[in-house]
Order: C-alpha cells, then sequence, then structure tokens
C-alpha cells in the first residue's frame, strides 16, 4: 500500500514539473544592453533594469513631461527602448502589462492620454495599449494596462531586443478655453514578462 502511494505522489509530481517550468529560473535573465531616444527621454534621463526574477523590465524617467499651453512638440512627448535580453534556450517570453507611475495636473476641457506598445527586432508585428485621462486631474497616478494580445519572441534562441516605446499627450480645449492648463509626467514605467516554454 506504501509503495503504490510513493508511485502516486511520484506521478503527480512528475504531472507538476512541466508547470513549474514556465519561467527561467531567478538570475538566469540578464539585460545585456539598452539604448533610447525620443523627445521624452533625451540623454541622461532614463535608466533601465530587469527584476532578478526576469518578469519586469522597469524604466525610470525624468525628462518625460507634456504639458499645455505649449508648442506642438512640448504636446506629445514620445520615448523608445531597446532591451536586449538574454534569457535560458527553450523560454520565450512576450510582454503582459505595462504600470505608469506619475503625476497629472490638468484643467477641464484639457485631454491626456498614455500610450504604450512593443516589437521585437526583425519581427513583424506590435502589441500596444491606450489609456485616455479624465479631466480635471490634480494628482500622482498608478495606471496598469494589459495588452490585448501576446507578441511572443520566437523559439531556438537565447537572445532578443525587445523594443518598447510610451507616449504621452496632452491636447487643450479649442478656442476661446485653449488656455486651460494641463500637466503630465511619467516618472516610471513598469512592463511585465510572460514567459512560457518552448
Amino acid at each position: 500500500m506504501a509503495a503504490m502511494v510513493v508511485l502516486l505522489l511520484l506521478g503527480l509530481l512528475q504531472l507538476a514539473v512541466p508547470g513549474l517550468a514556465q519561467s527561467p529560473p531567478p538570475g538566469t535573465v540578464t539585460m545585456e544592453s539598452f539604448t533610447y531616444s525620443g523627445s521624452g527621454c533625451p540623454p541622461g534621463s532614463f535608466l533601465g533594469a530587469v527584476s532578478s526574477d526576469g518578469m519586469t523590465f522597469t524604466g525610470l524617467l525624468n525628462n518625460h513631461t507634456a504639458f499645455t499651453p505649449g508648442s506642438p512638440d512640448d504636446q506629445v512627448k514620445k520615448c523608445q527602448v531597446a532591451v536586449r535580453l538574454t534569457y535560458p534556450t527553450g523560454f520565450v517570453f512576450a510582454l503582459e502589462t505595462v504600470t505608469f507611475q506619475g503625476y497629472a495636473q490638468f484643467q477641464e476641457g484639457v485631454q491626456c492620454s498614455l500610450e504604450a506598445g512593443s516589437f521585437f527586432s526583425g519581427i513583424p508585428g506590435t502589441v500596444r495599449t491606450l489609456r485616455y485621462l479624465p479631466p480635471p486631474v490634480d494628482d500622482n497616478f498608478q495606471f496598469t494596462d494589459a495588452f490585448a494580445t501576446f507578441l511572443y519572441a520566437p523559439c531556438g534562441s537565447d537572445s532578443m531586443t525587445l523594443n518598447v516605446y510610451s507616449e504621452v499627450r496632452v491636447v487643450p480645449p479649442p478656442p476661446p478655453r485653449n488656455f486651460s492648463s494641463g500637466f503630465i509626467d511619467i516618472a516610471s514605467q513598469d512592463f511585465h514578462l510572460r514567459w512560457k516554454t518552448c
């Protein structure tokens, strides 16, 4: 009887192991390099890091700010980041969610939007999210949005360049209220990775 119980437990463990291996072991996902550019992240304004468990890429920004009244360039700020990740062969990843943290202050009539997206270098397809902030606003914020589909890196590789971008946009109301003020600043953005085995 005891032998049968042991065999049953071993069988259950064998069934459970594949489910436990859906993401790489901690410490095996590393950031080989990253580059960034855009009006929302000029040189020296962006820091990037991958969490120790390989589940999140975080960007810290100190100049991702859009505002109105101002020029069209002031009202839209964009940032694109290329992250080269290395990881164990046999795994692939996609972006699951993006979390924005920051501060916004804008008057009635001013419109604001946050957009994020991603794609892999050399591979067709882009995923994106878009959120509108209803006025009036004067507070810190934290928003998490899920990507509608998962765009996975191809199997058979142990490194891949993930491109992520973000855009903040502030749109003033039409005249005569076009001098209403609006301001939004993105302090950080967390891109959560979803892993699976090939």
